[in-house]
């Protein structure tokens, strides 16, 4: 059993509390189970067209011994967005990364058989909650993030449920990127802009 403790939370510096510093909305999403039980597999190996042919993208589960680099994949992503909006605290984020870990269902990115992202869902009663997709630099813009996405838009499909999801309101791409992946804006906080997906085959039977 991984008990999630390669990432030691000991950091020798002093913390100062805060609240709601996730990179999605505050308590959004607990409590669900992957979507890969069943009939809802994500399956791999993915292959994108937009990367150079020489390369690779393959999606598998997340390991205890990822743990590490994709924390490091987590601050390079998220860093900026959090430093502004709360100031980035990094015992607490590596607190928050682990309980994240352990209520999502991760399945890790990798290119060229390095590891050079996430995708993090759960699959609750009645929605499929997106909890984080973070692709490190040398994957962005390059159709990876939209192929995940559109992967998981199938596996909703076929379940006749929702995808929901929450954005930062200053990462303005990562909102444009799911509305030209046809999510509505649903929700307004004060950090974070709650969007949602549903079918074009529901939308049609008004449901």
């Amino acid at each position: 059993m991984c008990l999630f403790n390669e990432l030691s939370l000991d950091t020798g510096e002093s913390v100062e509390h805060r609240d709601h510093r996730r990179t999605d909305a505050a308590g959004a999403g607990r409590g669900g189970i992957s979507i890969d039980q069943g009939q809802g597999a994500i399956h791999g190996p993915m292959h994108t067209g937009s990367l150079p042919q020489e390369s690779r993208v393959e999606l598998r589960r997340a390991a205890c011994s990822d743990l590490l680099k994709l924390f490091e994949i987590h601050r390079a992503v998220f860093l900026p967005h959090i430093a502004r909006t709360w100031g980035w605290d990094e015992r607490w984020q590596r607190g928050n990364f682990l309980e994240e870990m352990a209520t999502a269902s991760t399945w890790v990115v990798q290119a060229d058989n390095e590891v050079a992202g996430y995708l993090q869902i759960q699959n609750q009663a009645e929605r499929i909650y997106l909890r984080n997709i973070a692709l490190l630099p040398a994957l962005q813009g390059r159709g990876v993030g939209t192929r995940l996405v559109g992967q998981l838009q199938v596996k909703a499909a076929e379940r006749g449920m929702p995808i929901e999801l929450s954005v930062f309101r200053i990462n303005v791409a990562a909102r444009r990127f799911y509305e030209r992946l046809g999510f509505t804006r649903t929700q307004d906080g004060q950090t974070h802009i709650g969007m949602t997906w549903h079918s074009p085959e529901r939308e049609q039977r008004g449901t």
